[in-house]
């Protein structure tokens, strides 16, 4: 059973909105609208004091990174998630700087090119000059790539687009509540829509349709990497919850991992909403500790 506040969260998140944005495909454009007009979600102060904290960015688009003190030869290269069409929110920061501090690895957060702007393709041409340059300046075998939600979706497209290129392939990669379907077209997704508090179908089917481009199709990788092949992958750790709307992609992931004999840990938390591991309750604490033991360990278990 759920704790008493992941209960109350619940029960609050409606309140945040979104759910009903993600409902509707006209309210998540009148969002989208309000968003562009104000500034990334960068770094608070409490952040600034405990790590190295800097700003760069390409082509106008900002990449925020914390780093520890005492510097690191290891990179988590963190994808955030939002429908691929939101940037980085600010409840973000408090993850990213617990991370830094379990694994003493520094982080990269890139904000990448968002849709109905752009389209996947940019988007990932974008992050390939991102990733270029952390191989360039700690070898591939010292990245971790993760990401949560879309931006768990676009780490595992952007792993198969770095083997089809014959790249070098990060050591791990840690995909959080993901989306790798964005056809939103699931059996179980209606009925799960009455238990997620965060998302709905209608308007991340838009966003999906966003992402795929003029042209494009949206059960296709890299638009929707489920679909992609799994041979040739690093270890892979996955967490979701069972009030997930997006749930069903995880659970398709580790079956088809496991035909595949990809090493894959999967972690599956009972009646947890999309994206917990964000939210201020006691499941959440215990999966960050679970997130930074696969990421410190040699691919050893962490489930349990």
């Amino acid at each position: 059973m759920a704790s008493i506040r992941a209960r109350l969260l619940a029960k609050a998140l409606p309140l945040t909105g979104l759910k009903a944005v993600f409902s509707d495909e006209a309210k998540l454009k009148a969002s989208i609208a309000k968003a562009r007009a104000k500034k990334v979600a960068a770094p608070g102060k409490g952040l600034h004091r405990k790590f190295n904290v800097t700003e760069t960015n390409i082509d106008g688009h900002p990449i925020f990174t914390l780093s520890p003190r005492s510097g690191s030869h290891r990179q988590i290269l963190y994808i955030h998630g939002g429908a691929y069409v939101l940037d980085i929110q600010p409840g973000y920061w408090g993850l990213l700087g617990e991370l830094v501090q379990r694994t003493d690895a520094t982080l990269v957060a890139p904000c990448y090119p968002l849709t109905p702007e752009h389209d996947w393709k940019q988007s990932y041409d974008w992050m390939m000059q991102v990733y270029d340059t952390l191989v360039d300046e700690v070898g591939a075998e010292n990245i971790t790539i993760m990401g949560d939600s879309a931006g768990a979706g676009f780490a595992l497209g952007l792993t198969q687009m770095l083997r089809d290129q014959g790249k070098a392939m990060p050591h791990k990669m840690v995909l959080l509540s993901p989306w790798l379907d964005v056809s939103m077209t699931d059996p179980m997704q209606p009925a799960l829509a009455k238990k997620d508090r965060i998302l709905g179908i209608d308007g991340l089917r838009a966003a999906g349709k966003w992402w795929a481009g003029e042209g494009g199709t949206v059960d296709t990788p890299p638009v929707s990497p489920l679909f992609d092949s799994l041979d040739n992958l690093p270890p892979i750790a996955v967490f979701t919850g069972t009030f997930d709307l997006l749930w069903p992609d995880a659970r398709k992931l580790k079956e088809r991992a496991e035909a595949a004999g990809l090493a894959l840990d999967y972690i599956e938390a009972p009646a947890m909403q999309h994206v917990w591991m964000l939210f201020p309750i006691p499941e959440a604490k215990k999966t960050r500790q679970q997130i930074a033991a696969f990421i410190n360990a040699d691919h050893e278990a962490v489930a349990g």
